[in-house]
């Protein structure tokens, strides 16, 4: 997993989402940064990558955008979903608050990843 951004400041939006696949469920955490490569991903069972891209700076988010690529062997990751969200946010600290739940499906078997997320304050 890539190095996650610089600390967030105290009080500073910070997202949280909540991965699920088969029997795993895993949280993710990714704080406003200008550099959209540092962003958090997690991989399941080599069958899919979660990446959330939080671009802004300290104190202030410009867009979120969510991205599950789908993980072939021998084959470069495919997108099979992606979203991106604008300010005014919701500001609601319980998942899936921002999202909703979002149920994305593999080419291959059907396989189903789900996710939601939400943003929240982070205290330090």
């Amino acid at each position: 997993m890539p190095a996650a951004a610089a600390e967030p400041e105290a009080g500073s939006p910070e997202l949280f989402c909540q991965i699920r696949y088969a029997s795993e469920t895993r949280t993710l955490h990714q704080s406003a940064a200008t550099d959209p490569y540092s962003a958090a991903t997690a991989d399941f069972d080599n069958r899919f990558r979660f990446r959330a891209v939080v671009l802004g700076s300290p104190g202030r988010i410009d867009y979120i955008t969510l991205t599950v690529y789908e993980l072939v062997k021998e084959a470069p990751p495919v997108i099979i979903h992606q979203v991106r969200y604008h300010a005014p946010f919701n500001m609601n600290n319980k998942i899936p608050a921002l999202t909703g739940w979002n149920h994305v499906y593999a080419n291959y078997l059907g396989r189903e990843l789900r996710y939601g997320c939400a943003l929240q304050s982070v205290q330090s």
